[in-house]
């Protein structure tokens, strides 16, 4: 047996939206949004057209009947490698709008929930498969009062159990999207479940019409490519991020190098005329200490042929006679 890729827009909306999804749904929904509480008691699915795979952005609509009377709109869609966030913002925020006609005056706005599963990581270093996002005050995280707008995201990478692990109906139907189209046969632990029993029926490659058949292998080749572009980016990127690293890295070594040479040369420059001026000093302290020294033994000289000639001087004359030099 072959089964379908629910992760194609195609084969997502064949298994949970098609006239023959109702109790497939119910079960999955409440996996995935309830824990697998009978949350949900029924659904009303809003038909969709078989889409080509350039026009595969609507989600899959379905209103919904909870325990205690109350009525919501639940959409559901599996996001494509190029669709973000913000896409489900506009999608959620576009389906709760149009629930005002124009001119109704006391319209009745369902609240609205939106199920966006994805095969990629949204929010990394989060460990939750399943995130679910309301309003909320900022600071002190109580409710709005009309909370009635919710997103609860599935990030299938972080599912990692195999079929022995498989504990709840959560678990199961999680298995299910991410495996289902490498398994060639029904599984024991998901066949005792009547809604997968039926899930896996819908999913069966041989049940598909040509067309059918068609559109799902566009939309497989469309994804195909929407992945080789994608890897082909990541590793351009890496390419070109090495080579702005080398760049940038020589530009910053040689820098580096003219500041760590500057400091060294001012270092050494400072160094070396520190030394030149300690021998400049030197020599000339020694000429004037010579020059001194000669002055020195000149006015000693004087001085005694003067005592010699005219006999002891007074001090007055005697601090005269150094000006003579000058």
């Amino acid at each position: 047996m072959n089964f379908i890729d629910p992760k194609t827009d195609f084969a997502f909306k064949r298994i949970f939206g098609s006239s023959e999804s109702q109790e497939i749904l119910l079960s999955f929904i409440n996996a995935l949004l309830y824990e697998g509480n009978s949350v949900v008691e029924s659904l009303e699915i809003r038909p969709f057209t078989q889409e080509t795979p350039v026009h595969q952005d609507k989600p899959l609509v379905t209103k919904a009947q909870l325990k205690g009377g109350e009525t919501c709109l639940i959409e559901m869609q599996f996001l494509n490698l190029f669709q973000s966030g913000k896409w489900v913002l506009y999608n959620a925020a576009k389906n709760y709008a149009l629930q005002v006609n124009k001119g109704e005056r006391n319209p009745e706005i369902k609240p609205l929930m939106t199920l966006s599963l994805v095969d990629s990581l949204m929010f990394g270093e989060e460990t939750n498969i399943i995130s679910r996002f309301a309003l909320k005050e900022v600071d002190q995280l109580f409710d709005y009062p009309y909370n009635e707008f919710g997103l609860v995201f599935v990030e299938l990478p972080k599912f990692k159990k195999d079929l022995t692990e498989l504990e709840t109906l959560t678990d199961k139907w999680l298995y299910f999207i991410k495996n289902v189209a490498q398994l060639d046969d029904i599984p024991e632990p998901l066949g005792t479940v009547p809604e997968l029993q039926k899930a896996f029926e819908l999913a069966d490659e041989n049940n598909l019409t040509r067309e059918e058949f068609d559109i799902l292998q566009q939309q497989l080749f469309l994804l195909a490519d929407q992945r080789r572009f994608i890897t082909s980016g990541k590793e351009e990127g890496v390419r070109q991020g090495i080579e702005q690293g080398r760049e940038q890295g020589i530009r910053e070594g040689i820098q580096q190098g003219i500041n760590q040479g500057r400091q060294q040369g001012l270092e050494q420059g400072r160094q070396q005329g520190l030394q030149a001026g300690i021998e400049q000093g030197r020599e000339q302290g020694i000429q004037e200490g010579r020059e001194e020294g000669m002055q020195s033994g000149q006015l000693a000289l004087i001085l005694r042929l003067l005592r010699r000639r005219f006999g002891k001087l007074d001090k007055k004359t005697q601090n005269k006679i150094p000006c003579c030099f000058r």
